[in-house]
């Protein structure tokens, strides 16, 4: 329980970076990237799977590049539920997937919880 509080904090200072590292990408607080967060995560469990199998031809081919476009649309589905995220255009979700998932790499590094 320990661990998927920490990962959610991670994820939550991830997206909170990312507003401050790219012009299109606005989180207004961090109680906003927070929610943001969980909302993140509860696509990434029930939405990302079934996107994954139906786009696999074309992640094949681009040797899993395309999961980028799919983190992207993810983005931009959870920008028009969350109040306070505001994403510029589709570049700027998949700008922000790329920056969300490098932060989330160093985080997780730097706080120890990529030894499993």
């Amino acid at each position: 329980m320990k661990k998927l509080i920490l990962k959610w904090i991670i994820a939550a200072l991830a997206i909170y970076a990312t507003g401050y590292i790219l012009d299109g990408f606005t989180i207004s607080s961090p109680e906003a990237a927070v929610i943001a967060a969980f909302a993140l995560a509860v696509l990434n469990v029930f939405l990302k799977p079934i996107l994954k199998i139906l786009t696999f031809p074309i992640t094949l081919l681009t040797l899993g590049l395309f999961l980028f476009v799919i983190d992207g649309v993810l983005l931009l589905i959870l920008d028009q539920f969350i109040t306070g995220l505001v994403i510029d255009g589709f570049i700027n979700a998949m700008l922000a997937s790329i920056a969300i998932s490098l932060i989330t790499m160093v985080l997780n590094v730097v706080f120890g919880l990529n030894k499993d």
